[in-house]
């Protein structure tokens, strides 16, 4: 299809429905009403009746005896259907979010009414679509244990997850296979992902469990109404008010007296005569939550409050110098690996012919460097050897405290106005604080995270008609985190050494996120067909210290030529006599020079001073659009087929600090690989300009626009029990936020340069 055609489609859609916009938060139900006989029953009554908040809807059966509610509130349902010369028959089923349910009903003609309690089967058997997954309501998330009480972190139950503690290795929460960072988490159906880090199963605002009503996963084969990307689609919802005040209040506790020791942690305490004593490890978590009526069926609330206070020890390692080391002795052993060892004197007379050291330029002479004995002498000295050579650098390990403090508020108000409009404000802060480990004992945290992100989401479904419902939301979500650090000024590192103290920067990061999500339901006769959208405005701000500084190495590599007096040493401990030597006389052979300049215009820039902050102001919109169909051609079939296109702006910096390679790097690559085959050498410089919107000049990257995405499915119940599904699709990974940030800390040369120079 050309690319003009895909545009005039695109805006024949749009024209035909109110502006809609994707992935919702509701869910659906559907069914056939028959009589005793197996015969359809047409133009029954189907009534909906939410108990807890007095929410009635209703339908009618077309001429197939089918009935579908396309998109309702999840909540547990009375379902009564009337029909003339029947008896009124009545159903409860919790329908849950995003879990398509069927629910069919057999008409007698007694006169006495039946009430059927079908809550299992609505809940377990998908026949409808082929997408997989499940969905879990309040009770069974309670139930679930979770050392979190985070509750995306039970998607990694799910059949086909692999997951492991955030460690940013993208396979860390793998879903079948796919990328942790392509998961897609919504809360009340709002966009609630990590822009920038991307961590498996986890979103911008954390949900305790007694604030989340019930979470669908759908591990794969999701429908054209669900996207943003290729992983895992995970969907919340918040609790509501009901009619009847309910709360509750809890506190948990783990104390350090259940804890045993870390094996790491015993070793040292007992190499240093110290009494086994294990760290500290103290949890508590605790909140209360309350909902009710504000006014009986039309308004309600709930409000959550939890924190969770850790007072616990980590174990920390570090590489320090030895007792001998650190006096100035010099530990090796022989090519009959022998241990020997170099006394102060024996280290001088080696380092004789150092030039430097015969200089006035240098006061201390050859030998063992005052100043690097005072550096090893400022750190705690070696309790083991789990790291180091053993001999002239060990480990140091010790339990550090590393307390953290966490606080999550949510409120929720739902508003009623009439029987065709259901309206919902969310709002949630977060106020987190984590003090990081120590480098050295008493030298207090390294640095101190602190995340204040928060958001609001608001939402309206509008049932137009039995047969026509729109559902739209707008949220707000705004990551904020800031990591300040100790570290001043420039630094000289003794490399294969821990540093004396921490040297960490400071980094303040907001990323605020503008989502409208639109998706409209139109019911006829069998297809009941869906067409939306998704937009998201992004901004990321960040401000920075952290490549700003010079900093300088005793990295030994760089000497050049052999270290003096190592022809005597083993050749498994050659490598650890170099480092040793190098370290013990005060080589500093490496140093790293950052530069860093502010754009001013296309042709002209000002170097900033020594530990400037850097500033950068990032944006991209994104743009997603689906329809679908779900046709029922018999009652034991469904037929599910769509499309989903998503439009990826490429991030751009709003102020103009974007700079790029002036030429087509990708043809550069093939000149490179057709010269090297000829045996010749193509090495032009590559030369970097500022480019970017700003300027009226492309971004990093063409903007990702030809992400069209079919989707398709089938379901055959051929009974109650049975369902047999076929799905099929194309999904596409999302990126952006995080590859363009990485990109502009090590890929901006000329405005962003870090060089390391003898």
């Amino acid at each position: 299809m050309k690319r003009s055609q895909r545009g005039w489609m695109l805006i024949g859609i749009l024209s035909a429905v109110p502006f809609a916009f994707g992935q919702s938060a509701t869910t659906s139900l559907r069914g056939v009403i028959q009589d005793p006989s197996g015969a359809l029953v047409p133009g029954a009554t189907i009534t909906l009746t939410d108990n807890a908040t007095g929410k009635v809807l209703s339908t009618t059966a077309g001429t197939t005896g089918l009935y579908a509610f396309p998109q309702i509130f999840p909540a547990k349902y009375k379902i009564t259907v009337s029909a003339a010369g029947f008896a009124d028959q009545s159903k409860t089923a919790e329908l849950l979010v995003n879990q398509p349910a069927t629910v069919n009903f057999t008409l007698s003609v007694q006169s006495n009414s039946i009430t059927v309690d079908v809550s299992a089967s609505a809940q377990t058997l998908n026949t409808s679509d082929a997408s997989l997954g499940s969905s879990a309501n309040n009770a069974l998330i309670q139930a679930l244990p979770s050392e979190t009480r985070n509750v995306p972190d039970l998607l990694s139950l799910q059949p086909g997850v692999l997951y492991l503690p955030n460690s940013g290795d993208s396979r860390s929460g793998a879903v079948n296979g796919g990328r942790s960072d392509q998961g897609n988490v919504t809360i009340d159906g709002i966009d609630d992902n990590d822009q920038v880090n991307g961590y498996a199963f986890t979103g911008v605002l954390r949900q305790t469990q007694d604030s989340i009503e019930e979470f669908r996963v759908a591990t794969g084969n999701s429908n054209a109404d669900a996207g943003r990307s290729s992983g895992a689609q995970i969907s919340m919802i918040t609790k509501s008010g009901t009619n009847k005040f309910h709360g509750a209040a809890y506190w948990f506790n783990r104390p350090t007296f259940t804890v045993a020791n870390d094996w790491f942690n015993k070793q040292a305490q007992l190499n240093s005569g110290l009494p086994n004593i294990p760290g500290k490890l103290i949890r508590n978590i605790f909140g209360a939550s309350v909902g009710g009526p504000i006014k009986k069926d039309k308004l309600f609330f709930f409000a959550t409050y939890e924190a969770t206070r850790r007072a616990e020890s980590q174990q920390v390692t570090r590489t320090v110098a030895t007792s001998g080391y650190a006096a100035g002795n010099l530990y090796y052993y022989d090519t009959s690996g022998n241990p020997q060892v170099m006394s102060p004197s024996d280290v001088a007379a080696v380092d004789a012919g150092c030039e430097i050291c015969n200089t006035g330029d240098y006061p201390f002479g050859p030998g063992p460097n005052p100043n690097a004995l005072g550096y090893f002498n400022s750190m705690p000295l070696a309790n083991g050897t789990l790291t180091g050579d053993g001999v002239n650098q060990g480990s140091y390990s010790f339990a550090s405290p590393n307390p953290n403090s966490l606080n999550t508020s949510i409120v929720r108000l739902d508003y009623t106005p009439s029987d065709r409009h259901r309206i919902f404000v969310r709002g949630q802060l977060q106020k987190d604080t984590t003090q990081d480990v120590e480098q050295f004992p008493g030298q207090g945290p390294s640095d101190i995270i602190v995340d204040n992100s928060k958001g609001i989401i608001a939402g309206d479904t509008w049932t137009i008609s039995s047969t026509l419902i729109n559902d739209i939301r707008y949220g707000y979500v705004r990551q904020g985190f800031s990591d300040t650090g100790v570290g001043n000024g420039d630094y000289v590192d003794f490399r294969f050494m821990s540093n004396a103290s921490s040297e960490s920067r400071t980094s303040v990061t907001s990323v605020p996120v503008n989502n409208i999500v639109d998706n409209l339901t139109w019911t006829k006769g069998s297809h009941t067909f869906q067409v939306g959208g998704n937009w998201r405005l992004i901004h990321q701000n960040n401000h920075s210290d952290s490549v700003t500084w010079q900093g300088a190495s005793t990295n030994p590599y760089w000497l050049g030529g052999n270290t003096p007096g190592g022809g005597g040493v083993s050749d498994g401990f050659a490598n650890s006599y170099q480092i040793a030597f190098a370290n013990l006389v005060g080589t500093v052979p490496s140093l790293t020079n950052s530069y860093n300049y502010h754009v001013d215009s296309p042709t002209a820039g000002t170097l900033l001073p020594d530990g400037a902050f850097l500033d950068r102001h990032f944006k991209a919109n994104e743009f997603e659009w689906y329809i679908q169909d779900a046709w029922r051609p018999s009652p034991k079939m469904v037929i599910t087929f769509g499309v989903r296109h998503t439009i990826l702006q490429t991030p751009y910096e709003t102020s103009g600090q974007q700079v790029a390679p002036t030429i087509d790097t990708h043809t550069w690559y093939l000149q490179r690989e057709a010269a090297a085959q000829s045996s010749q050498i193509y090495e032009p410089d590559l030369q970097f300009a500022p480019t970017g919107p700003y300027y009226g000049k492309p971004g990093f990257w063409p903007k990702s626009k030809d992400n069209f995405a079919p989707r398709f499915a089938i379901a055959y119940s051929p009974d109650t029990k049975t369902s047999i599904r076929l799905g099929a699709g194309i999904y596409y990974d999302h990126y952006g936020q995080s590859l363009v940030n990485i990109f502009d800390q090590e890929g901006s040369f000329g405005m962003s340069s870090s060089v390391t120079n003898p």
